[in-house]
């Protein structure tokens, strides 16, 4: 069909309305209905247009509304046994009512249940879907999994639970492998957004190309390769939670000056859009590098940093708080996967004198490594961790760490208690003659020599 004007174009689109419409004059005479309209209340435009209102509904309101003026909405309307919600709805020119429109919403206060209905079933599914969200994104580890006993680990636990009832920002510092993610997640857990989402966000992990879409998400065709219905970002999603930026000392310049801006004006915008959307998150960031000497450098926006290190937990290296390492090993060994039966585990008194005198370079998360290595390598029957059990590479540096550190220079070592120190070069090389001469600083004849005094 060819549109010709403006009043052709009007009658189709109303036509293909789900509301049925009548436009009645002030005086109530029917000037037009739609196609819903007509259908409804079987009427048809040929002998019913013209008609006065009152002509086929007696008790209608239209006349009252012509003459004073006001409209009325969500109006239930009794007709034939059916209950219609509709609008009634002057139309003006110059302050004048010159006529009246009715919208018969739905044709039977049963399309209305019916949409209250799937109303409600819609709520009910997005509370089961956020519901099942946050079980998805959850504090996997509380405090009582933060083992030691030592000064430095009480104060420690002492700190997470007095910051974890602030709702400012927490900075946790400490080496790699000490356990800063453990700590985020007790500071989730005991403060009052636990049921929420809590979300762990990699900074060194996410391509800097990447990074401000997924945090922010973005709008539909917001650039090549974007999903078609756009995509909500991770900060939206988080809504209540606790969000957690590990290594936050890694992230790009440009994206600390967006993420400052989010944290002091509580709003996102999206990629590709213009409108900003609320956000309500707590922060804790981490990270292992030493952030005001980045801040010294160019490499870290000092606003930022003033900005997140109002709260701040330092966590010890492992070498400095060795008391604890006989707990973290039993812990770790009843914890591993490589026990599934959790049989209660020991460590002999020689393992145990190794473990302290290493200085645990990777912290607790090479102690982790070792200990699962251990437990892998006990018979069914075992449950003496012992030096046979330890990784090679760690019993070598073990033994070499040994020799080098030895406090007697070493023409004089070798003078008193050479035969001893060639026996444990051969041991830490696996009798590998080349390898002992290397170790020990000497050339492979004079280790022969030796060998044969």
């Amino acid at each position: 069909m060819k549109i010709d004007n403006y009043k052709e174009m009007l009658e189709l689109i109303l036509d293909h309305s789900h509301e049925g419409v009548v436009l009645c004059d002030s005086q109530g005479k029917i000037r037009y209905f739609n196609r819903i309209y007509g259908e409804t209340f079987k009427l048809s435009p040929e002998s019913d247009v013209g008609k006065h209102i009152t002509e086929i509904f007696p008790d209608a309101r239209i006349p009252s509304v012509a003459q004073t003026g006001i409209p009325e909405f969500g109006v239930i309307y009794l007709w034939k046994g059916q209950k219609l919600v509709v609008n009634r709805i002057p139309v003006k020119e110059r302050g004048k009512v010159i006529g009246v429109i009715t919208q018969v919403l739905f044709r039977d206060v049963q399309e209305l249940r019916e949409l209250n209905e799937k109303v409600n079933f819609l709520q009910t599914k997005i509370i089961s879907i956020g519901a099942e969200f946050r079980q998805y994104f959850q504090a996997k580890y509380t405090l009582d999994d933060i083992i030691g006993e030592s000064d430095q680990v009480q104060q420690l636990k002492s700190q997470v639970i007095r910051h974890a009832q602030s709702s400012l920002p927490v900075l946790i510092l400490g080496e790699s492998g000490t356990g800063k993610e453990l700590c985020a997640h007790a500071l989730h857990h005991l403060s009052p957004r636990s049921k929420r989402a809590f979300m762990v966000i990699n900074c060194a992990a996410i391509p800097k190309e990447l990074m401000e879409s997924e945090l922010f998400g973005y709008e539909q065709g917001a650039f090549t390769g974007a999903a078609p219905k756009g995509r909500i970002g991770k900060l939206e999603l988080v809504e209540g939670g606790t969000l957690f930026f590990d290594e936050i000392g890694d992230m790009p310049l440009e994206m600390q000056a967006k993420i400052l801006r989010v944290i002091e004006e509580k709003e996102v915008t999206k990629v590709g859009g213009s409108k900003p959307v609320p956000v309500n998150f707590a922060l804790i960031a981490a990270s292992n590098r030493d952030i005001e000497d980045l801040v010294q450098k160019g490499g870290f926006r000092s606003d930022l940093y003033y900005r997140i290190n109002t709260c701040v937990l330092k966590i010890p290296p492992l070498r400095e708080r060795k008391e604890d390492i006989l707990s973290i090993v039993q812990h770790l060994a009843f914890s591993s996967e490589c026990n599934p039966t959790k049989k209660l585990i020991a460590f002999s008194d020689e393992v145990l004198q190794a473990l302290w005198d290493h200085d645990w370079p990777g912290n607790i998360r090479e102690l982790k490594n070792l200990v699962n290595f251990a437990v892998n390598n006990l018979g069914r029957e075992e449950r003496l961790v012992q030096l046979n059990h330890l990784p090679l590479s760690f019993l070598k540096a073990r033994k070499e760490s040994s020799l080098l550190n030895s406090p007697l220079p070493f023409k004089k070592a070798m003078l008193h208690h050479g035969k001893e120190i060639i026996q444990e070069a051969l041991k830490a090389t696996s009798g590998n003659k080349m390898a002992a001469a290397r170790l020990l600083g000497i050339s492979r004849s004079v280790l022969y020599e030796k060998l044969e005094k």
